[in-house]
């Protein structure tokens, strides 16, 4: 019997209440980046590292500028029971780590999720600057959400054409096929069509309140307290939710739409993270239309899959003429819903996410 590849997932934020909630069929799956399909694969043993145990450690962290230092440090006693480790936010939580790693002390793998820019500090030639360009590039991979932002990242991260070929990789992540099975409109409803927007602190809510004026059809907004709109006087036809919603109750408003919409801020479009991305695969996982900002740092072309249109001119205006486009008739947005399920199915989904990263990791352990 072929030993299995053990792996250490170290996180920014806590997956083992997120392994809870799936256990208890309150999450998809996907929410853990891999672990649950990595593992039933047979191959693989994923273990989740606690989250925090030394909030004081945390405090020492903060001052020292290396964050999550609690779940580095205990993690040092434990690697030799692991082949690689495992960052889905790797930004975040590599500081320690990557810093024992140039000094010899860590020699085990470290691989990491890009799905979002890699920021430095604004001065460019600051030793900090170069100090953490230096220590991301002791990363042995990166699996890339966006071909752009692979590029991107290694022109930042100064890597050679041989770095490029050996810690590059692109991945297709994607949502829980089973946990979205059975979900189905309510067809006696006698509610009036609407779309839905969710989302956090990218969100321009602005501009689609104000596009949404005098249209004839309704537009369903869940944010946050610290996500509301600024917009005081709402359009009889929109309505905001800012209450905590849980994931199940905000299913059942997708897939009670007509279609799903992702406003995002323009001064964030081209910062080079897959902003947008995660209601994007709900959308495709609940088989709805995307109406969206259009930016460059998604690898799913939603017009050229014929699942949505993009929004090009990110202001009220642009988004009043393409809601009207969306809403005239003219597209056949259960068409566009029914292919947006099939892409999910048979290539956006968490299994085929977790195939190509077990190859990312059997690439990197054979290299070592």
């Amino acid at each position: 019997m072929e030993k299995k590849i053990k792996i250490l997932l170290i996180n920014s934020y806590s997956f083992d209440k997120i392994y809870d909630n799936w256990k208890k069929g309150t999450n998809p799956s996907h929410y853990l980046m891999g672990k649950i399909e990595l593992e039933k694969s047979g191959d693989f043993i994923v273990d989740i590292h606690t989250h925090q145990k030394h909030e004081w450690l945390d405090k020492i962290g903060k001052f020292l500028k290396i964050s999550f230092l609690d779940q580095q440090v205990r993690s040092l006693a434990i690697l030799k029971n692991y082949d690689l480790v495992y960052m889905p936010y790797p930004v975040s939580t590599n500081r320690l780590l990557t810093l024992l790693s140039m000094i010899g002390v860590v020699k085990i793998p470290l691989v990491g999720l890009a799905h979002q820019n890699f920021i430095y500090y604004k001065n460019k030639d600051s030793i900090l600057n170069k100090l953490g360009i230096k220590q991301l590039r002791q990363f042995d991979a990166f699996a890339f959400f966006s071909k752009n932002l692979m590029k991107k990242t290694q022109r930042d991260l100064n890597y050679n054409q041989e770095e490029k070929d050996n810690k590059c990789f692109s991945v297709s992540w994607g949502a829980d096929v089973a946990f979205y099975e059975g979900l189905k409109a309510d067809e006696n409803s006698e509610e009036l069509p609407y779309a839905v927007c969710a989302g956090t602190a990218d969100r321009d809510y602005d501009i689609l309140i104000k596009a949404f004026e005098g249209l004839p059809y309704n537009l369903k907004i869940y944010c946050t307290p610290k996500t509301i709109p600024a917009s005081v006087n709402l359009p009889s036809n929109v309505s905001v939710d800012t209450t905590w919603v849980p994931y199940d109750q905000l299913l059942k408003a997708y897939v009670n739409s007509a279609f799903i919409i992702i406003p995002l801020k323009e001064e964030i479009r081209e910062k080079g993270n897959t902003y947008g991305l995660t209601v994007l695969l709900d959308a495709m996982a609940v088989g709805k239309p995307v109406l969206m900002t259009q930016h460059s740092f998604l690898d799913i072309d939603i017009e050229e899959e014929k699942i949505g249109l993009w929004v090009n001119d990110n202001t009220a205006d642009g988004w009043n003429k393409k809601l009207k486009q969306m809403i005239s008739g003219d597209i056949n947005l259960d068409e566009m819903g029914k292919t947006s399920k099939r892409l999910h199915l048979e290539k956006y989904n968490i299994q085929n996410f977790a195939n190509q990263m077990a190859e990312v990791f059997k690439t990197v352990l054979k290299r070592k």
